[in-house]
This record gives structure tokens, C-alpha cells and sequence, in this order.
């Protein structure tokens, strides 16, 4: 059968497959926009977490690592918030995942109604 006739009548199956660079990216948020120009959307994923010390300090007795000295840290103040990736998706795609998204939290609400007391 044509491909584009089976489009039109038929089914078509799709076949999933994780490429060399697949993996798991834990998302706290979001930032981005309408890309000017390309009439896209652009969206890059963050997770957040307290800094991660430039260095630290540790007293040695006896040769033995001791406790730290928290005055000699190195270290940023605030939130640190990783870029993980940048998404571009056109405005038809950015719809289909809303919609998707919008179904997989109505299911998660309904899990999380279940046991619960009226």
C-alpha cells in the first residue's frame, strides 16, 4: 500500500527508538519565548539546587580529616539553576504537547484521589 494512501485510510506505525544522546533531564521550570523571525518557541528546561562549592576546608588532626571550616567555603549565595536543554518547537507542535500535558495531569490528579478521605 502507498504511505500516503495508508495515511488517508489505514494506520500507520511508529517505531521508537533512543538516540546515542538520550537521557533523562529532571525539570524544575522553564524560561523562553517567541523566537523572533523563525515563528517558533523557544523553551529552555532548568533544574534548581543550592550551589555546589568552589572549595572547602577541612581540618586534619593526626592525619585524620576532621570537620569543616564553614568560614574558609568558596562558594555562590542564592539558587543555582542549570540550563539542561533548549527546545524549539513550532506553535502546531507546542500545542500537541500542551494537549498531551494537559491529559497526564488530569490522569496524576486522578491517581492522587484515590485512598484519599471525602
Amino acid at each position: 500500500m502507498d504511505i500516503k494512501q495508508e495515511l488517508i485510510t489505514g494506520e500507520l506505525e511508529f517505531h521508537f527508538h533512543k538516540s546515542n544522546f538520550f537521557r533523562v533531564v529532571h525539570v524544575d521550570g522553564a524560561f523562553g519565548g517567541v523566537s523572533p523571525g523563525t515563528g517558533t518557541i523557544n523553551m529552555a528546561v532548568y533544574s534548581e539546587r543550592a550551589p555546589i562549592p568552589k572549595s572547602i576546608t577541612h581540618a586534619v588532626v593526626d592525619g585524620i580529616v576532621g570537620a569543616e571550616n564553614l568560614s574558609k567555603r568558596s562558594a555562590l549565595t542564592g539558587i543555582f539553576r542549570e540550563v539542561e536543554t533548549d527546545l524549539v518547537m513550532s506553535m502546531e507542535v507546542a500545542v500537541v504537547i500542551r494537549d498531551w500535558l494537559d491529559a497526564r495531569i488530569k490522569e496524576l490528579a486522578a491517581a492522587r484521589q484515590i485512598g484519599q478521605p471525602q
